[in-house]
């Protein structure tokens, strides 16, 4: 886990989109361009990096009426009805400051469903998020169909750049991830139980970015994860689904076997319209300090740096270095740790997103 570097009294200069220079005011005050600058003031503030949900779904349909938890068909739904609903969704992200979203195909059940998706997410890029598609066929396609037409189809158009696969089906796929990491894929491995040992080594042998998997995990294996720059992602609504299957001890002792080895732990929303889940990023911080074992300071690189590395875009976001984009957000508390214990709080109350103000909380009105 990356630490944090607190900056009392600090400053950011931006210059077209990107950060320029970070550090004590004083000495940014001193630089050229910032004598031109215009200033935005946040004193009392928390001026931090944007917030990263490594594990959201932007397109799905919503639970058929009278029909208990089926599904309606994304075939059946509009271009225009999903993006609608993408488009709400990504707002409501971006107000809660989170700005990059590693957004998967979860909820289409074959390729055309998959190709529909994708190139939403395609449409809605930068309105406001930055999105990082992720290839994730859930429906069990045959291995040979997934190498045959899957990835082919995909990759050919440009639409996706990481290749989610189920890791209980780890002996089935190797093959396929051999054929997406051929045609310029990452590979991610996903499991709704706790990961076998058949998973984790697939996940070293071929290179993974990253496993989304529930708690508890296993911190053997985190020194040779971290080793080939492997992030486990925690996902909030496993964490929900399944609070009563797990004790908290256990869950926060492996998560901090993998911390204390080494690994790096991501916190992801697995935020979608249906099923147990939040996309609010204090309600992560909060799960991070209290049920996973970390500190302050560790649950927020989870939710921003290591999610960034998780979907290998650290290069451009996750911490306030300069020459990354210059996504930020001035929270309104005066210190950085009252964010995880103000759990489902929405502190957000400016979004800058590569230099230019997209949000700014509204004051009360009639007030003297």
């Amino acid at each position: 886990m990356r630490e944090i570097g607190v900056v009392p009294d600090g400053a950011v200069l931006i210059h077209n989109g990107l950060v320029v220079e970070s550090g004590p005011t004083r000495r940014i005050e001193n630089l050229q361009q910032a004598r031109t600058a215009r200033e935005i003031d946040a004193a009392g503030k928390v001026v931090m990096p944007a917030f990263v949900d490594p594990n959201a779904l932007l397109v799905s349909a919503p639970c058929s009426k009278g029909s208990g938890s089926s599904k309606i068909s994304l075939s059946v739904l509009s271009r225009k009805r999903l993006e609608m609903g993408a488009s709400a969704a990504a707002s409501a992200l971006a107000r809660a400051g989170i700005l990059s979203v590693g957004a998967h195909t979860g909820c289409a059940t074959d390729l055309r469903e998959t190709i529909k998706a994708l190139l939403i997410h395609q449409g809605l890029q930068k309105r406001p998020l930055r999105i990082r598609s992720i290839l994730s066929p859930r429906q069990s396609p045959a291995a040979g169909d997934l190498i045959e037409r899957w990835i082919p189809a995909v990759r050919k158009r440009k639409l996706a750049s990481i290749l989610e696969l189920t890791a209980t089906r780890a002996g089935e796929i190797r093959q396929v991830a051999m054929a997406g990491a051929n045609a310029g894929f990452s590979l991610r491995l996903r499991s709704d139980e706790e990961l076998t040992d058949g998973g984790y080594e697939l996940a070293v042998e071929g290179g993974a970015v990253a496993i989304v998997a529930p708690p508890p995990v296993r911190a053997d294996f985190a020194s040779r994860l971290a080793a080939i720059g492997c992030v486990y992602v925690l996902s909030a609504s496993d964490v929900l689904k399944n609070d009563a299957l797990h004790n908290a001890e256990d869950v926060a002792h492996s998560t901090r076997g993998i911390i204390d080895e080494g690994g790096a732990v991501a916190l992801g929303s697995g935020y979608g319209q249906q099923g147990f889940a939040s996309f609010n990023p204090q309600f992560l911080l909060h799960l991070g300090s209290t049920r996973f074992g970390m500190t302050e300071e560790e649950a927020i690189c989870a939710a921003t740096w290591n999610a960034a590395c998780s979907l290998r875009m650290s290069h451009v976001t996750g911490s306030l270095e300069p020459g990354k984009s210059a996504d930020v957000l001035v929270m309104d508390v005066s210190d950085y740790r009252e964010l995880a214990r103000r759990a489902g709080h929405n502190d957000v109350q400016l979004v800058i997103r590569a230099g230019q103000i997209i949000y700014k909380r509204a004051a009360l009105m009639g007030l003297d």
